[in-house]
């Protein structure tokens, strides 16, 4: 799973792009809204699958994918998914807090540098 990822990603109220990185059992990046992602993924309990959960950052006035919630200050999304590994792309559920289901694409752009 490690490496850099190009997700594409909607919600009921739009679609949206971020990056990923996958490393060493850590997941960060951003997105098109301006939403910064933190979290962690392991082994899933399903072979060729990874357990991911992130925490997205908000900043206030940013619309997003979920109903266009749009709050006046900053505020946070938890999103988590189960994605399989067999692919250079693939497509998954994600689940947030907020009790809507997000689909994303996951496309693999590039693995990690060796300087990584």
């Amino acid at each position: 799973m490690e490496g850099m990822y190009v997700v594409e990603f909607a919600g009921s109220a739009g679609s949206g792009g971020a990056t990923l990185t996958f490393k060493n059992g850590g997941v960060y990046g951003f997105d098109l809204g301006g939403g910064i992602y933190d979290g962690r993924y392991r082994a899933g309990s399903q072979p060729g699958t990874v357990d991911v959960e992130v925490v997205v950052k908000m900043p206030a006035g940013s619309p997003s994918v979920i109903r266009g919630i749009v709050q006046p200050f900053d505020w946070t999304v938890i999103a988590k998914a189960t994605i399989p590994t067999n692919g250079q792309s693939v497509t998954a559920q994600v689940q947030t807090n907020l009790g809507e289901t997000v689909m994303a694409k996951f496309t693999k752009m590039r693995g990690l540098p060796l300087a990584a």
